[in-house]
């Protein structure tokens, strides 16, 4: 989610990294391929030097009925963080380096409200070797790979406390033109916009349930839904699924090792047009807390 939402830097105790790699519709050549790293940590900067720091700021994600019951909210503090990203689509290929930043507010002893910032530079990459040209002699035939450097700038916010969060954000905010040849400058980046929800709800002192929803918007297509029900026992394992009306439907597990380390497998089935023509996406997920 980090990778999404700014607002949950330095959302928990610790520092956490979280690193992942996703292959899209295996199969069908040139499919997507995104790698990322996120790495944050909460940060007290408000009172002295002496109290500054990590340790006794942000949250623990509750693992039992009782963490659930005795869950107190953080103060009020900041949060800072890096993320990298790098995606690979055909010819096209993209690489993003953000610094994130967010504020997280009390509200009471039950929840807290964020609302961050990640900002930083993407390098989007043109392999015109990859392409095939009607008119061999067209400039971008030899350009090799065209290269264009553009501002990024992301938006969010978040609500969250023991059971429930609601959050919002908005990404590629610098709605930045690129341009692979002299002639041609219609190409404008597109914003994203994403919000989700969720609750967790406690069915004995070891097995909760969290349904939640996104709801994802990308002009100029319409807006799409994730259903989403993950089960939990105590934190340390979990299975899950996702379905998103017309595209795919999604099965999920992982594991949790002394709090420390986490890993996760999600596998999609696409029900599109295209089902036929390849054979699922995966998607692993690596987390460790220092």
């Amino acid at each position: 989610m980090e990778i999404i939402n700014p607002a949950l830097t330095g959302m928990y105790k610790g520092i956490n990294a979280k690193m992942g790699f996703r292959n899209q519709w295996v199969g069908i050549k040139d499919a997507p391929k995104t790698a990322y790293l996120t790495v944050s940590t909460p940060l007290n900067i408000d009172g002295s030097i002496l109290t500054a720091g990590s340790a006794d700021f942000g949250v623990e994600e509750p693992y039992t009925r009782s963490d659930k019951d005795s869950y107190y909210s953080s103060d009020n503090h900041h949060g800072v963080g890096i993320n990298f990203i790098k995606d690979n689509t055909g010819p096209i290929n993209r690489t993003t380096a953000n610094l994130t930043y967010a504020y997280h507010l009390m509200l009471g002893d039950i929840a807290n409200l964020s609302f961050g910032i990640a900002t930083g530079v993407s390098r989007i990459g043109l392999n015109t070797a990859e392409l095939v040209f009607e008119d061999p002699n067209d400039p971008l035939a030899t350009s090799g790979e065209v290269i264009n450097w553009t501002p990024d700038v992301n938006l969010g916010f978040y609500l969250y406390g023991s059971q429930f969060f609601f959050g919002g954000s908005l990404q590629q905010v610098v709605k930045q033109k690129l341009s692979f040849n002299e002639i041609s400058d219609k190409s404008t980046e597109v914003s994203h916009y994403f919000l989700t929800a969720g609750y967790r709800i406690f069915v004995g002192e070891d097995v909760s349930f969290t349904p939640s929803i996104m709801a994802k918007y990308v002009s100029p297509f319409p807006v799409s839904y994730d259903l989403n029900l993950r089960v939990s026992f105590r934190n340390n394992f979990w299975l899950g699924g996702s379905f998103r009306k017309d595209n795919a439907f999604s099965v999920l597990a992982g594991f949790t090792v002394n709090k420390m380390l986490d890993a996760g497998y999600a596998y999609d089935s696409n029900i599109s047009a295209i089902k036929t023509i390849n054979s699922g996406s995966h998607e692993f997920v690596l987390g460790i807390k220092f």
